[in-house]
Order: C-alpha cells, then sequence, then structure tokens
C-alpha cells in the first residue's frame, strides 16, 4: 500500500479547468481529486444510476477504490505534485538558503525525484537554464528542468519524454540544458462570443485553455480496494466496470468548463503502465497528500497539530449541475491540496465525504438531491531524513 493503477487522459482540444475564482481567463494545468470523484458520480446519476448507492461506501468509511488528483504527464514520465515545505527538496546538509528563485518555480517532480525525496533525499542541484551560466557539476549530479522550472526530472529520466521535447527541427538530440524552455503545456486565452437571446446582440469574451503537447497530458492513479463489490443498484456491475464505464462516457462529455466549446473532452488510456507500489504509510509518520483531503473533525488535531505538518488551503466552491432544473451555487467548503503534508491517523481510510447540496429559506427553490464531494486522502509515506540517515 499504496498500489496504484495509473490512467492517462489525452486531451486532443485542451482542458479548462478554474484556477481563481470566476475569472474564465484562467485555467488549471491540472484536475483536483474531488473534481473527478464528482464528475463520475454525475455521470453515474445521469446514465440512469443511483447516486446514493454509488456514493454509500465512501460515505461509510468503506470506499471500494480512492482517486489521487491528475497531474501532468510528458510520454512515460510521470509528474507529482511538489510538497507545501520547499524545505524537504534541499539536499541534507545544505543551508536553507538554497530556496531561491528556481526552487521556488518547481510545482511537480518526476516519479524518481518523488521516491529520492520520500526516502529522505534532497534534489540534486539544478542543471542551468539557457540564460544561466553554465554549472560546475556534472549532468549526473543535476536535476532537469522542463516547462520554465515548473516540472523536474532526473537525467536518466528524459530519454523516456516524447521525442518533440527531446530533439530538435533537426532531429538532433536538445542539450539538458535546453530542455529549460521546451513546454509541455501551455496556457492561452481563447476569444470567445455569446448572443443575446432577445436582440441577437454579440458579446465577446475570453476563456482559459489548457493544451498538452503531443504526447503529453494528464494522468491519476486508481487504488483499488475491493474492486469487484458490487454497486448496490440494478446495474449488475461491479465498481470496477462501473469506473471505466464512467470514464468513457466522462471522457466523451468533457470535463471541466467550456465544455459546449469542445474543451475537456479525452480519450482515457487505462491500460497506460503496469500498476505500481509507493512508500508505504505508518500511523503517526508524515503523509505527501495526492490528493485533495477533507479531514474528519476527529482527525483535525492529530493530522494538522504536528510541527512537521505543512498544508493548502483551498476553497472549493462552483456550481452544481441538476438532473432536473435549473444548476445552482453549491455550498463551499476548504480543503487541503495535494503536495500538502500531514500527520498520518491510525484510522483508514482517511478524510470525509461531504455533501454541497445547496439550501435555501425559500423550499421552492431547494436543490432536488445531494452533491457529493470526495475528501478522501490518497497519499504516500514520506521517511523522517534523520531516520534515513540512521538507516
Amino acid at each position: 500500500m499504496p498500489h496504484l493503477h495509473p490512467v492517462a487522459l489525452h486531451f486532443p482540444h485542451g482542458l479548462h479547468v478554474g484556477a481563481g475564482g470566476v475569472n474564465l481567463e484562467e485555467a488549471s494545468v491540472d484536475i483536483p481529486s474531488d473534481t473527478l470523484f464528482s464528475a463520475l458520480v454525475d455521470i453515474w446519476s445521469r446514465t440512469g444510476g443511483d447516486a446514493d448507492l454509488w456514493t454509500r461506501p465512501f460515505r461509510n468509511g468503506e470506499p471500494p477504490f480512492l482517486l489521487t488528483s491528475a497531474f501532468p504527464f510528458a510520454g512515460d514520465v510521470r509528474f507529482y505534485p511538489a510538497p507545501v515545505d520547499l524545505r524537504l527538496l534541499i539536499p541534507p546538509g545544505q543551508p536553507e538558503e538554497t530556496v531561491d528563485k528556481p526552487l521556488k518555480r518547481v510545482r511537480f517532480l518526476s516519479e524518481g525525484l518523488l521516491r529520492r525525496v520520500l526516502s529522505g533525499q534532497g534534489l540534486p542541484e539544478f542543471l542551468p537554464g539557457p540564460d544561466e551560466p553554465p554549472g560546475k557539476l556534472s549532468d549526473d549530479q543535476c536535476a532537469i528542468r522542463l516547462q520554465n522550472g515548473a516540472l523536474c526530472l532526473l537525467k536518466e529520466e528524459v530519454r523516456r519524454l516524447p521525442c518533440r521535447l527531446r530533439l530538435n527541427a533537426q532531429g538532433r538530440k536538445r542539450t539538458l540544458p535546453l530542455l529549460y524552455r521546451q513546454a509541455v503545456w501551455r496556457t492561452e486565452r481563447t476569444p470567445r462570443v455569446t448572443v443575446d437571446r432577445i436582440n441577437s446582440a454579440s458579446n465577446i469574451f475570453h476563456a482559459g485553455r489548457t493544451r498538452f503537447a503531443p504526447g503529453c497530458g494528464l494522468w491519476f492513479g486508481v487504488q483499488w480496494r475491493d474492486p469487484d463489490t458490487a454497486v448496490g443498484d440494478q446495474s449488475g456491475l461491479s465498481y470496477r466496470e462501473g469506473l471505466e464505464q464512467s470514464l468513457a462516457i466522462l471522457g466523451d462529455e468533457g470535463i471541466g468548463g467550456e465544455r459546449n466549446a469542445g474543451y475537456g473532452a479525452f480519450a482515457p488510456a487505462w491500460a497506460w503502465g503496469a500498476e505500481f507500489h509507493l512508500p508505504d504509510l505508518q500511523s503517526g509518520s508524515i503523509a505527501w497528500l495526492l490528493s485533495r483531503y477533507l479531514p474528519a473533525p476527529a482527525e483535525i488535531p492529530q493530522c494538522l497539530s504536528d510541527t512537521r505538518a505543512a498544508y493548502k488551503l483551498v476553497r472549493v466552491g462552483g456550481w452544481a449541475r441538476a438532473l432536473q432544473g435549473a444548476d445552482q451555487r453549491r455550498k463551499q467548503i476548504h480543503l487541503l491540496t495535494a503536495g500538502s503534508l500531514i500527520k498520518w491517523p491510525s484510522s483508514s481510510p482517511v478524510g470525509t465525504v461531504a455533501d454541497l447540496q445547496p439550501q435555501y429559506a425559500e423550499s421552492a427553490r431547494d436543490f432536488p438531491h445531494p452533491v457529493w464531494r470526495s475528501g478522501l486522502a490518497m497519499a504516500v509515506g514520506l521517511k523522517d531524513r534523520k531516520e534515513a540517515a540512521d538507516g
């Protein structure tokens, strides 16, 4: 534990996931785990399933599976969220002043670097970018950067990147420093137009869109806990079959905003790599979140009060799509972001599922059904540096 089954998502027309409140011009590059879970529940409901029965084991503390958030990948290289506490990335023995501008740019780590940090080591020195003076270290002592420093990987992982990132227009290998400006994704503002229904007047606005380079996209991990359990309705499907079916339909409809323009449509690849294992979690150890997390009241003192804990909160709001009637604003909650560090409690699973169903004083405006948002935590164990040195 945890064993993860990786699933790749390719977005041929780009993706819009809100990053800054109601500002359509901002777009995020990842898909949070709670957004992915809610989209799957919505698909299940609109294809004739019972959302209450589908979500019941998750709400009762017996989830058939857990999801990570969806993070970038490039070729065969998977990336993970950088920790909130960037001091974890400093090699042991180096002063904290090394948390300089290059390190602060880091948003995602490759799996090779993730395993290195989880084992109690820090990142190797950075390979200079194209505008920086050459370093004195050899390539095998360096961490390679992509996307203007947002993505970091090991030198041996470069050969697993897509050809368009590794090779120039003449088909020659790019030098490692020149990889710095190679883009796995680009965020752009796309002009859109609305037409008034009464007077046919047009109004131009802009929406943010994230587009991925060929061979790149997002991936998420599924931790199967009881995949062959039958969904508690008349579908006759197991949770494994139900998840695969719902994800295929979600790919056709799209996820995120601006779906009527084709944004968010994707092709899921279930056969993208074999299941793999990440370091175990132990009670009382520090856990590195790979998903968003909504602590249960009893978990808050233990998870967040430890001196080693470091976390960020995000306010989650937005709109709920009704099966019947108009969409309405759902309740707001605060979740811990992926990359946060918490003290892992003894109970499992960790986190709760919240109902964000809109409620109003006027009963006529009541939303017709619950709106489930998963805050169940998916995390990996972080080895203490002192423990790693002693071991």
